[in-house]
């Protein structure tokens, strides 16, 4: 008879290993952690995989302050834990750095960012002039009127790769069961005909396991509507969108000059971007990192999904337009090369991810509408208790986080 876990996570990314840690942590809990690795180099290749993920990175910015004061308290939670995680796990992952915003002078941006931050009885943060720009930052080109939050301190960068090793590893310390394959068919309510009625969930993998468990969480990100994941008909009301990112490889005196550059986030009209300061990545060259804010194009179905995140943004029309953006911001760079990667954000109707319960035994927390990294220990955090109880158990209010599907092809 094989083991029948009482929660099983669908889904080994940030948020998915996340959840896994904090269940982990619960006495009398067989956890069980499902989902497939980072792609060798063959699977990178070969058109026969196209189930992927966002955390195959070394450069995610973190910081506590946001517009949005939900995203904001969930981003503090999680960076509050950095260090624990870091001290149990023995992967350092989070560099603090900080998280300089930039914008013209009184827009809603900066405004909001403000209140949030008073609200939240914030002194991590100071705010910067134009003048005072131009002076702390001489390799920027400021615009006149722009003005600046400067996130001193909780905030910088965190290598995404990083984290999920460091989550997994507390996770399976503690007996999760992490399980390297595929979900292709989730079913609440079914057996195998071996005495346990219709109380357990059955998750189907790509390789023909099968794993049963009392719950379920699915933590599947852009992957939600794909495979058979949901009940019935059931679609998640949000669309894939492309992601794409440029890395400029630099030259030693680039990094040396940047070494104390803060991550950026550039919302003055027609440079709206994300910079990273520059990070050293696995092939041992360091690289400046940039992402625009605009919502990419729609990738609707399995395949449209996996075949972008295996181009990796290679020739994409964007790639000009971050290239222009980072050298009107920075012109002084000189780099030695440029890459391009991809991953895919999941935007939503309310601008909030979606936690909540599908049935009483299968609940998701997925749609990061590309803020994610940062929450996602916070999030797993909100997750795990949700699934654990059956029901929302959380201090935020349960509808901030509330599913919502596509109307029914019935309908």
């Amino acid at each position: 008879m094989s083991t029948l876990y009482d929660i099983c996570i669908v889904g080994a990314g940030m948020v998915g290993s996340a959840a896994a840690k904090w269940l982990s942590r619960e006495p009398g809990i067989k956890v069980c952690l499902l989902g497939p690795q980072e792609p060798t180099p063959e699977e990178w290749r070969s058109e026969k995989r196209n189930v992927f993920s966002s955390y195959y990175d070394e450069g995610r910015i973190t910081r506590e302050l946001d517009p949005n004061i939900t995203w904001a308290t969930l981003a503090q939670r999680s960076i509050q834990e950095y260090d624990n995680i870091e001290r149990e796990s023995g992967i350092q992952f989070y560099e603090e750095v900080g998280c300089l915003f930039i914008d013209e002078e009184a827009r809603e941006n900066i405004k909001s960012t403000i209140e949030n931050a008073e609200e939240m009885n914030l002194d991590t943060y100071e705010h910067l002039s134009t003048d005072e720009l131009r002076k702390k930052y001489p390799y920027m080109r400021i615009g006149d009127g722009w003005q600046g939050l400067l996130n001193f301190k909780n905030a910088g960068h965190i290598s995404p790769r990083r984290l999920v090793a460091a989550q997994q590893k507390v996770a399976e310390a503690g007996g999760c069961d992490v399980v390297v394959d595929i979900a292709v068919t989730v079913t609440d309510g079914e057996s195998e005909g071996d005495g346990r009625g219709g109380d357990v969930v059955m998750i189907q993998c790509e390789s023909g396991r099968k794993i049963q468990a009392k719950k379920a969480l699915l933590c599947t990100g852009a992957f939600t509507n794909c495979h058979r994941l949901l009940p019935g008909d059931k679609q998640v009301d949000f669309y894939p969108c492309q992601s794409l990112v440029l890395k400029l490889e630099l030259t030693e005196e680039d990094v040396k000059n940047l070494s104390a550059m803060p991550c950026i986030l550039c919302t003055a009209p027609g440079l709206e971007s994300y910079i990273l300061p520059p990070i050293q990545y696995p092939d041992g060259k360091y690289y400046l990192k940039l992402g625009g804010w605009s919502r990419g194009v729609q990738i609707n179905d399995l395949a449209e999904i996996g075949a972008w995140f295996r181009s990796q943004g290679e020739n994409h029309e964007g790639v000009e337009s971050l290239h222009q953006k980072i050298m009107s911001l920075i012109p002084g760079l000189n780099p030695v090369s440029m890459a391009t990667a991809c991953c895919v954000s999941s935007p939503t109707p309310t601008d909030h991810l979606f936690c909540d319960m599908i049935t009483p035994r299968l609940g998701a927390a997925v749609c990061m509408v590309g803020r994610g990294a940062k929450s996602s220990d916070e999030i797993g955090r909100m997750a795990a208790r949700m699934i654990a109880k059956g029901s929302w158990d959380y201090d935020l209010p349960a509808e901030y986080f509330k599913l919502r599907y596509r109307p029914s092809k019935s309908e």
